[in-house]
């Protein structure tokens, strides 16, 4: 099953489930969720983080309130949203999800009413890890995937080592990351440089390298490149690298 439909824009707050606002519960063990999900808040994330900052503050959210708001009168109607450069991509947004007051239309007050739900938890700055465990402890748990923090642990590792910023790791890029782990330069990773290799810091490496306990090749490590890499071009897509590496990471 799909944890969420993500057709709408997630907001922090603003809240877009079953039209009202939601309450962050405490849950026994992470729960998986499939990498789509995951992505999609991620970038919806990205959408509402107007600065850039990596962090969704309160003025995000009064700036988009602004933005969206064309004719400057303090409400949304459903032809601002239809129109705005970040609603407008967005299908199944109405002005009723986000009226969570229930006064037939949507104003600032509906997104300090969201925001401030999700600021009880988190404090005024809630970051990536933070906004989508909260939409993913509204769910069910998947039975495969990957956890909350296997994601933001991934999606970091592999925005670092893109570094053309192409939104894809090649396989120089991936054996670039190789060479600058390999801190004695003698073509092998000990075990004390395994930290330093991203795709592998939070993952056993004994399925492909059985002498891991000594040192292993860059050969031995493009296997789990290859395996990742489904359409076979050479590069991993955010989705290839975030399904292997996250999966490797949740399971370790």
């Amino acid at each position: 099953m799909n944890l969420i439909s993500f057709n709408f824009h997630v907001y922090r707050v603003l809240v877009p489930y079953q039209n009202y606002v939601l309450y962050l519960s405490a849950t026994s063990s992470p729960k998986l969720a499939n990498v789509s999900t995951l992505m999609d808040l991620a970038a919806a994330f990205d959408l509402v983080d107007l600065d850039d900052d990596g962090v969704l503050e309160y003025a995000d959210d009064r700036d988009s309130f602004v933005r969206a708001d064309t004719n400057g009168d303090g409400e949304l109607s459903q032809a601002e949203m239809d129109g705005d450069s970040v609603y407008g991509n967005m299908t199944s947004v109405t002005v009723n999800v986000y009226d969570f007051n229930g006064d037939g239309k949507v104003t600032v007050a509906d997104y300090d009413l969201g925001y401030f739900e999700v600021g009880r938890e988190y404090g005024n700055d809630v970051a990536l890890g933070e906004y989508v465990e909260y939409f993913i402890s509204k769910t069910e748990s998947e039975e495969s995937g990957i956890t909350v923090k296997a994601f933001v642990t991934a999606r970091r590792n592999f925005l670092v080592m893109d570094i053309d910023d192409n939104l894809k790791v090649s396989e120089k890029e991936f054996r670039s990351e190789f060479r600058v782990a390999d801190y004695d330069k003698n073509g092998n990773l000990t075990p004390k440089e395994f930290s330093g290799f991203r795709p592998i810091r939070d993952v056993k490496v004994t399925a492909y390298c059985n002498n891991g306990n000594v040192g292993c090749p860059v050969e031995k490590f493009l296997v789990m490149f290859n395996d990742a890499d489904t359409n076979n071009d050479k590069y991993l897509t955010m989705t290839e690298y975030l399904t292997k590496f996250g999966e490797l990471t949740a399971n370790t």
